[in-house]
This record gives structure tokens, sequence and C-alpha cells, in this order.
């Protein structure tokens, strides 16, 4: 018997039907397309643009100011890159009526950090795919000739700066997917008019 003055939490909502989730994957997938959409193109900028300009290496073998700079880039790629698909899945998912704002703001926040896992795994993927066919081509040329002790020095200064670089940018981004994600979600209740996130000259 239920002790008087205390109600039991219901398992499944009266606006929910059974067996139905709360998270809606197409707004995951929206805004993990978007996410790596944007970090494509950033990785674009950032290749053609600056990072490829100087010698990765100076005359003395050590790295020079391109791997600090490749390194910064990889946070603003992952920055950017999860705000905007968290954002976008917050926003665009459907409410239900049946909880308080905080919990709503965790179901925001939990779809922005969809995104972010999503987007994680298929450009991890791509990346890695990418490294193996690197290594055959390094081991190629390694067979060949003998690569000289800075070089391999250098090669393996530049995979820990970047291995770090990577996965502190990576968990940097999770917090930006959540935290736009509930961004986007309270727009969404509120309303906001998506003029005052477009700069003027883009606006009709």
């Amino acid at each position: 018997m239920e002790p008087t003055g205390v109600k039991s939490a219901p398992v499944h909502s009266d606006n929910l039907p059974h067996g139905q989730s709360y998270l809606e994957w197409g707004a995951v997938w929206g805004g993990g397309v978007v996410a790596i959409a944007t970090s494509t193109v950033l990785g674009q900028f950032g290749s053609t643009g600056g990072l490829a300009l100087g010698d990765p290496m100076l005359a003395s073998g050590e790295p020079s100011w391109q791997v600090l700079v490749a390194s910064l880039w990889l946070f603003v790629m992952a920055l950017a890159s999860s705000a905007g698909g968290g954002y976008i899945a917050g926003r665009m998912r459907s409410r239900w009526n049946d909880a308080p704002k905080t919990e709503v703001e965790f179901r925001d926040g939990v779809h922005g950090l969809s995104v972010w896992a999503v987007s994680t795994i298929v450009v991890a993927a791509f990346a890695a795919s990418a490294a193996a066919l690197a290594a055959l081509g390094v081991e190629a040329d390694a067979t060949a000739t003998d690569l000289p002790a800075n070089v391999v020095e250098y090669t393996q200064t530049i995979t820990l700066v970047y291995g770090f670089a990577t996965a502190a940018a990576s968990a940097l981004g999770a917090g930006a997917a959540w935290w736009f994600a509930s961004l986007g979600g309270s727009h969404r209740d509120e309303g906001t008019d998506v003029h005052l996130l477009t700069p003027r000259f883009l606006r009709r």
C-alpha cells in the first residue's frame, strides 16, 4: 500500500505513446550532417589557407609554428561544428509538454550530445581510413630509404601533439554540442526570430 501523500511518478508519459523514444533521430541526423559538413569546410580552409604555408620542420629539425596553429585550428573546427549541429538538433526536435524546464533542457542537451557522437564516429572512421593509407605510403618509403633520426623524432612528436589536441578538442566539442542544443531548445520554446541569429546584411 502506497504511503499517504506520496505519489509515484508515471513510468510512461500520457503524451508519449508506449514504446516511443524521446530521442528524435531525424533531428540528430540533421544536426550531424551539418556538423560533418562544417568540419569538412573548416578543414579545407585550414589546409589550403594557412596551414599549408610554411615548412612544418625548421632547419634545426624541430617542429615549426605550423604544429601549434594546426592544433589550435582543431579546437576551432570542433567547437564550430559541434555548436552548429547541436543548435540545429535542439531547435528542430519536438518538445513533449510533459516535463519541467530542467528535464526539457536535459533532453535538448542529449540531442546535441548525440549529434556530437554521430559526427565524431563518422569523422573518426574517415580519418582512420586516411591514416591507414598514409601509413602504407610511409612504410613503402621507409623500406626504400632510411629516415633520418630527426625526422623520426619529429613524426613521433607531431603524432603526440595532434593526438592530444584532437582528444581535447573532441571533449570541448561535446560540451559545446550540449550547451548549444539547450540554447536551440530554449529558442524553440520562446519562438526566437531567426533574423536575430543572422547578420543584418543577410536578412530580407
